[in-house]
This record gives structure tokens, sequence and C-alpha cells, in this order.
């Protein structure tokens, strides 16, 4: 499974790969048939078994890795197209786009009351998300607190919105990326290892 990751990875910053998986998405995966779209090389092949696993397995964390530009979002909706959850939606948020009070009711939602200006009740991607897909690019920007209350719901598949007494228990699968050395910021107290690997433990990231 380590050696399969690390060609998968690999392959992932060849343009081949971004051609397929964006040639999946115009035919809006339907009946995405990656025998037909994905070459035959050792990196390919690797590349085909993980992303069939990854999408159809039961995992509900996936962690994405890569320098930017490799098609970590294009993957990310391509494991969605490609798993049980298709159906449903799929959510993505860019966790370094917005300041930390605005991503954490984005994320969570909040109730009516909950702070100035909170004039109704708000529902968060998370939920927004039932039985479907929340990507969530740039984790390794995530501030630490709310990389907390992420790693509560991961573990315990429950959170409270904003203001709220009541826990929200929505099914989501939850895609993260980074083109961070997730490692290096742990190190360096600025990523949280626990929640590290809630994300990469599930299934070999790729």
């Amino acid at each position: 499974p380590r050696r399969s990751s690390r060609l998968a990875q690999k392959a992932l910053e060849a343009s081949e790969l971004r051609r397929m998986v964006r040639r999946l998405l115009d035919r809006e995966l339907e009946h995405a048939d990656l025998e037909n779209v994905i070459g035959e090389s050792q990196a390919m092949r690797a590349v085909k078994e993980t992303v069939v696993k990854v999408a159809t397995s039961p995992a509900r964390t996936v962690l994405l890795t890569g320098e930017s530009g490799t098609g970590k979002d294009v993957l990310a909706r391509t494991l969605h197209a490609l798993s049980d959850r298709r159906d449903h939606p799929f959510m993505n948020i860019t966790c370094s786009a917005l300041p930390e009070a605005l991503l954490e009711s984005e994320l969570f939602g909040h109730e009516r009351g909950a702070f100035t200006d909170a004039r109704a009740r708000k529902i968060g991607l998370l939920e927004e998300a039932n039985r479907g897909t929340v990507f969530l690019d740039e984790i390794g920007e995530m501030p630490l607190t709310l990389q907390a209350k992420l790693l509560r719901f991961l573990e315990e598949r429950a959170f409270r919105r904003i203001g709220g007494l009541v826990e929200v228990r929505p099914d989501v699968r939850v895609v993260a990326a980074t083109n961070r050395d997730l490692q290096e910021a742990i190190a360096n107290g600025e990523f949280r290892e626990d929640l590290y690997y809630r994300l990469a433990d599930p299934m070999p990231h790729l």
C-alpha cells in the first residue's frame, strides 16, 4: 500500500492524469470507465487501483497531498463521482480563504443569535453535504482551534452549530487536501498530529 501510494502521488503530478480526470468530469462521470481512459504504465495502474479503491471504499476520510497545480480538487470530485455518494452533495471550501470565525460558521453553521448579525439559523457545509462529500482544500492552513473541532467531528461523527445545544450527525466523507508538508507543520506546532492521523489512517493517503 505504501509503495502504491508513492507511485500514485508521483503520477498525480503528470498531465496525463489531470487530462484523465478532466475528461471524466466532462462526461459528468455518469458511467466513468477508468479502464478505458487510464494508460497501462506501472504508475498509472497504481493510480487507477488507488483511485478506485478509495472511491468505492467505506472510508470516511481521504487525504490528498501534492504540490499546487497537481489536480487535487479535480481528483476530489472524481472520488466523489465514483463513489456511492455520487447522487448526494459535493461541497467544497478553501480553508485559507476565510477568517477563522467565518470558516467555522461555514463549516458547522450557527444558530440564530449566536453572535452579532446572526439573525437566522445557518446550516453549515458539513450538514448540507449529508450523505455526500465535503472537500476541505488547503487543510494545512486551518487554525488550530478549528482543527480541534474538526477532529472531534471525525471521531464522534457529531458536532453542534455555533450557539447550538443539539448535536448534528451528518453522514459525510471528508476529503482534505494540502500542498504543505504536514509532518513539518506538526513539528512546528502548526498542525495537530492526531488530526493528521485521523485524516490519513482509514485508507492510504493519495
